[in-house]
């Protein structure tokens, strides 16, 4: 059985894989004979089948013959990553649990406790809470650090590992120990897992000038129906206020194909190629057409992008700037224009397979059919370009030390109690500064990293005092100025503890109406395309 971003392979390929099974057959044959010594082995001139014979054979006299320690699955494993490195970067192999983990994708839900994690130096920190899920309802708050899952401590484990743990069937019972304010509380918990629908729109709602805006985190499985739903609640709700559309999948990694052929397929009048798939043979290479005439009669439609919007959010992202329905705003998206098949394989395990690449209105690929690289891509450029302040050095290292959400969790009510922008600015804004250096938060750019390592160089070659000098005035500058990017990126990071004090107090949809719509800069120069005030 084969899954990809689209449908069930297989099905069109009955030609291909009865083929190489029957290969794979009869080298299993070959290969059963040769080892009981019934017959010697001939030379095969079909490369599918006496290849893998080949190697089989070498790994057979080496386990027999040679005289040190020797693993044959750890030299299979070598085998196999050397394989994929002769292939795209989206290739590869998948072990059993991250197959586990896809499942989700393909499915839209999953059995767990209804939380988000991040990783901790203590465990796993939790980042949001659900709703109504089974953590919600024994009282596990977003900060709480996870230490233990059932019997197992989890400081130092993978987080993906730890995470995974976390996972189960419905009906199963999972025992959490969480510490919490700063770690002079222990509490634990006894949950039931519980089937959880993935949540691909955390937020719909009006700006203040009437654009639905609609916040699109991902595009597997169901994401189409919950749009749908959305559609006809807020969009019929208020259709008389409504004016404009401001879709939102910045960061947005992308999913399933079909998802977003159905997205697009409410946007766009009947007959308008969406998009196109191209693979190696006729059995992969078709198109879509929009079959639906668009359910919002042609209103002025925005699509905001980033670096971080990829695969699914691209394919929605060009075949509407390219049918001339949607004007994007931000930044140039990631520029994954390939399509992934998934094989699975007998042991639990699996391959994810590049078979195509996709095509928007006017033959445009995002990745060139005559690249040297198939995996190379630029993007689709915007519309309208705005900076992408969450890629910059400063900020994606303040965010991975996650020390923004842990003083917006302790200071919650202080920062709610001044919106971010209020004059004189909220005192809490030094407050945090203050506490990230009492943490030992530190940031070194790469100009500082560079200066420091040329003036190491002049050192130890013993080259002039004026050569030193000079370099030396270089890194004093550097290091001044990353001194002063907290003051450098205020307003990024004011808006940002108040979404988090939000996000803690009220829940997600709460922090996206009060403290993103109304602040970032991405959405008010959307606002302002759609009013007609054009930018220079």
């Amino acid at each position: 059985m084969a899954q990809t971003e689209t449908e069930n392979i297989i099905d069109h390929y009955p030609e291909r894989f009865s083929r190489r099974l029957l290969l794979w057959a009869l080298a299993l044959f070959v290969i059963f004979i040769s080892a009981i010594g019934g017959v010697s082995l001939f030379i095969m001139s079909e490369p599918e089948l006496y290849y893998p014979f080949r190697l089989i054979s070498a790994l057979n006299l080496i386990e027999t013959l040679y005289p040190e320690e020797f693993r044959s699955g750890s030299i299979m494993k070598q085998a196999r990553a050397a394989v994929f490195s002769q292939l795209d970067r989206y290739s590869g192999y998948v072990e059993p649990e991250e197959l586990s983990r896809l499942q989700e994708e393909f499915t839209g839900s999953y059995g767990g406790i209804g939380i988000t994690i991040t990783g901790h130096d203590r465990g796993l920190a939790v980042m949001s809470v659900r709703e109504g899920g089974p953590a919600d309802r024994v009282g596990i708050k977003t900060g709480d650090i996870i230490i233990r899952i059932d019997d197992l401590t989890i400081a130092g484990l993978n987080n993906s590992r730890a995470g995974y743990l976390l996972r189960g069937k419905e009906g199963s019972p999972v025992k959490v120990v969480v510490a919490r304010n700063d770690f002079t509380d222990t509490l634990r918990f006894d949950l039931i897992r519980e089937n959880l629908k993935l949540i691909h729109i955390p937020y719909a709602g009006l700006t203040e000038n009437n654009s639905l805006y609609i916040r699109i985190l991902d595009f597997e499985a169901g994401l189409s129906e919950q749009l749908k739903d959305i559609l006809d609640s807020s969009y019929e709700t208020n259709k008389a206020k409504i004016n404009s559309l401001i879709l939102d999948v910045r960061g947005n990694p992308g999913g399933l194909l079909h998802e977003a052929i159905e997205v697009c397929d409410l946007f766009l009048d009947k007959g308008h190629l969406i998009v196109g798939v191209k693979g190696r043979s006729r059995w992969n290479s078709r198109e879509y057409f929009s079959t639906e005439n668009d359910v919002f009669n042609g209103l002025p439609l925005v699509i905001l992008v980033d670096r971080g919007s990829a695969s699914a959010a691209e394919i929605l992202s060009g075949a509407l700037k390219y049918s001339g329905r949607a004007i994007l705003v931000g930044d140039t998206t990631y520029g994954k224009g390939l399509v992934q098949e998934y094989d699975y394989l007998s042991d639990g395990s699996g391959i994810r397979l590049t078979t195509a690449r996709y095509y928007f209105e006017g033959n445009i690929y995002l990745n060139d059919p005559d690249a040297d690289n198939v995996d190379s891509s630029v993007g689709i450029p915007p519309d309208y370009y705005i900076n992408s302040i969450e890629y910059e050095p400063f900020p994606m290292k303040l965010e991975s030390s996650q020390l923004m959400r842990a003083f917006a969790v302790k200071h919650q009510q202080e920062i709610l109690a001044l919106a971010p922008f209020s004059q004189p600015p909220p005192k809490w804004f030094n407050q945090f500064v203050d506490y990230a250096k009492h943490e030992h938060f530190e940031f070194q750019s790469e100009l500082t990293s560079v200066a420091k390592f040329i003036r190491d160089e002049v050192v130890f070659h013993n080259y002039s005092e004026a050569a030193f000098k000079t370099i030396d005035n270089i890194c004093r500058l550097a290091e001044d100025d990353d001194q002063r990017q907290f003051e450098n990126y205020q307003d990024y990071i004011k808006q940002r503890l108040y979404q988090l004090a939000t996000e803690s107090t009220f829940g997600r949809a709460r922090a996206y109406r009060d403290a993103i719509v109304p602040y970032r800069p991405e959405i008010f120069l959307a606002e302002k395309i759609l009013a007609g005030e054009v930018p220079d």
